[in-house]
């Protein structure tokens, strides 16, 4: 039923009492019992709907029949008009439910989407007509006792649906007073969980339906990743062959410069030449044409300072004759001697300025040399070296350049193809005819190198990478690559470094030498020398070489450790006590504090203070650091008191005076501060 028909049926509902009564003459007329109560049935369906008209029925089936037409119609009439009186009772809540059905439909319309649940109570239905008599009876009474609480009609919307008759609603107001406002309370709530529930099932069913798309995508996307992977794979060979290809061909250019630079060079300096005294062959060294040029020009220059000086000579003893001349002749030659005497100072002045600059172009070319010399030895050591083929060692290290050789290892410049970056490649090896115990010695040896420096990390110290085998007698450590010199290496350019150079220099070293005695397990370097000091391409400072270094255990007591190796080294830079023969030296920290303080020196003077024109096997003899109780300081160059006061501190003869690492470290002259 629609809504207009609604509102139709409940606007007619009065109009349709005064009717009531004509409806049940017609009835009353018609023939038979069972006609008169069909008809009855039908009318009260389409009037007050099926529920109420079965309720009626059973009631006017239960009356008497009687076989009189007339007092049948009487008797019907009668009957006719109680029921209707009943009906139209019950009709008027009927039309009072409806109007509240109506309105809480036009409020609850736009929010719970055109539908709303059946919640009457239907009442149960009533016996059959088949039933007996007596049956129909108790029926009917039941139903007028029940009717005041008997469910109102449901109505069907336009859309077919049941629509709630609102008697729940009319109970609660009964019996609580408050039920139309409690009733909207949980509507709403229930509205909103519904509006909710609807929201998260459209989300469900977004994502179900995104899923098959997002699957197939993430599939795609791990086939793409799966070909990639394989395709690197199978480029990666190819990749690293184009790679070191191109290291080679640089590495190669690199060669051939510094082999034609050598040439050069050796035309201008000098060669290594050959000389053979009978059996016996050595090599001795040949000055180029530039140097054989200055040395003629310095011989010129001599002869001519030695002429002037002369002539100088005679000019004064010609002076010293002629005493007896007249004042007047006196006055001028005195004024020609002193005239003369002036030329021939000026001519000696001169000649000393042209000396000095030929000394230090002779310096220079002295530098030039040492740097042509060791250019020379690495060309000749990378020729004879058995990995100067640009192999690849362990699949990984590409090796390039020598850097230099020392007794029983071979340093590379190499390429990490994995990491890609440079990397120092140091080969150790063993050689064949020393004896197994020998080679099980300097293996032990390099392990506990490896062991104590793979665990050091700092930016002054040169970190370790990587430790490989190569064959049965030769194994690899990879090093951090510094592109710059060593300290070696640039006191031999430049001699003497000033000393504002000097200090932060020995500033970095004593940084890593902190990092290293803060350790859970200290360490002492025992091998500071300027060969290890190196620099990278932003002239940091690092320390390298831990091949003597010691560690020094946790149950040594202040004295320090006894030095199991006595005599390694290099003698220059060692303190007094690493040369005591009568008992087992101890040393700690402080032998590190005296390779430092000899390193300042050196830098600042040009020359070590201790032996500096002696080998080492005369230093050993003559006892030469032992003999070292006082450091003395050239006049030239000059340099502050503060630094002259920081290398005695550091050189302090006796051990037990001497200031360790970490003491030395707070001595101001290591510290900058803002001025």
């Amino acid at each position: 039923m629609s809504d207009d028909m609604l509102l139709h049926f409940s606007s007619n509902s009065s109009n349709q009492s005064d009717q009531s009564l004509k409806i049940a003459k017609l009835e009353a007329r018609m023939v038979g019992k069972a006609s008169s109560a069909a008809v009855s049935s039908v009318l009260l369906q389409a009037k007050v709907g099926p529920d109420n008209a079965a309720d009626v029925e059973n009631e006017a089936e239960s009356l008497p029949s009687s076989d009189s037409d007339d007092n049948g119609e009487d008797f019907l009439i009668l009957a006719n008009t109680k029921k209707r009186q009943r009906a139209e009772d019950d009709h008027s809540d009927v039309s009072e439910n409806i109007e509240n059905a109506v309105e809480s439909r036009q409020k609850f319309e736009g929010t719970i989407d055109g539908k709303t649940v059946l919640e009457g109570n239907r009442k149960k239905q009533t016996p059959g007509r088949d039933h007996s008599t007596s049956g129909r009876k108790r029926g009917s009474r039941a139903n007028d006792r029940t009717k005041p609480r008997i469910s109102p009609p449901t109505v069907l919307q336009s859309n077919g649906q049941l629509e709630n008759s609102c008697h729940k609603d009319r109970l609660s107001k009964d019996q609580h007073g408050l039920g139309d406002h409690i009733s909207l309370e949980e509507l709403t709530s229930l509205r909103l969980k519904v509006v909710a529930l609807e929201e998260d099932l459209r989300k469900s069913r977004l994502e179900a339906s995104e899923n098959p798309h997002l699957r197939n995508q993430l599939d795609k996307f791990t086939q793409e990743i799966k070909d990639l992977k394989e395709k690197e794979q199978q480029m990666k060979p190819k990749r690293l062959k184009v790679l070191s290809d191109l290291l080679i061909s640089v590495s190669k250019a690199e060669r051939q410069d510094a082999r034609s630079k050598v040439r050069q060079d050796s035309l201008r300096l000098g060669n290594v030449g050959v000389i053979r005294a009978g059996t016996i062959i050595s090599e001795t060294w040949e000055d180029g044409q530039a140097i054989k040029d200055l040395n003629v020009h310095l011989r010129q220059l001599l002869e001519m300072k030695e002429a002037v000086e002369r002539q100088r000579k005679l000019l004064k003893k010609r002076q010293s004759d002629k005493g007896a001349a007249s004042d007047s002749e006196a006055g001028t030659q005195e004024e020609d001697y002193l005239i003369q005497d002036e030329i021939y100072k000026s001519r000696l002045a001169s000649f000393k300025r042209e000396e000095e600059t030929l000394i230090r172009e002779r310096d220079r070319y002295e530098i030039e040399k040492g740097r042509l010399i060791r250019e020379m030895k690495r060309i000749r050591d990378e020729d004879g070296s058995r990995f100067n083929n640009f192999q690849i060692l362990n699949h990984r290290y590409a090796l390039l350049n020598l850097l230099g050789k020392g007794g029983f290892s071979e340093v590379y410049k190499a390429f990490d193809l994995v990491e890609h970056r440079y990397v120092a490649c140091k080969l150790h090896g063993l050689n064949a005819q020393w004896s197994e115990e020998k080679k099980q010695s300097y293996i032990r040896h390099a392990i506990r190198e490896y062991n104590i420096h793979k665990t050091l990390v700092h930016h002054h110290i040169v970190r370790l990478w990587d430790t490989f085998e190569i064959d049965q007698n030769t194994f690899c450590t990879v090093l951090e690559y510094c592109s710059g010199k060593d300290l070696d290496a640039v006191l031999k350019g430049t001699p003497i470094l000033p000393e504002k150079e000097a200090r932060i220099i020995i500033v970095q070293i004593f940084q890593g030498l902190v990092y290293l005695n803060k350790r859970t397990q200290k360490i002492i370097h025992y091998d500071l020398k300027p060969g290890n000091v190196l620099f990278d391409e932003l002239g940091v400072a690092k320390v390298t070489d831990f091949g003597l270094s010691k560690i020094v255990e946790d149950d040594v007591g202040s004295q320090g450790m006894e030095l199991t190796s006595q005599g390694a080294g290099t003698y220059w830079y060692l303190p007094p006590e690493c040369f005591e023969l009568n008992k087992t030296p101890f040393i700690s920290s402080k032998v590190d504090v005296w390779s430092a303080g000899i390193l300042m020196y050196q830098m600042l003077f040009g020359r070590r203070p201790f032996g500096h024109d002696q080998t080492q096997e005369r230093i050993l003899r003559e006892d030469t650091i032992i003999k070292a109780h006082r450091v003395e300081f050239p006049s030239r160059p000059a340099v502050s008191s503060e630094v002259k006061e920081f290398i005695r501190r550091c050189l302090t003869y006796n051990q037990a005076e001497r200031p360790d690492v970490l003491t030395m470290a707070l001595d101001p002259y290591l510290t900058y501060t803002k001025k």
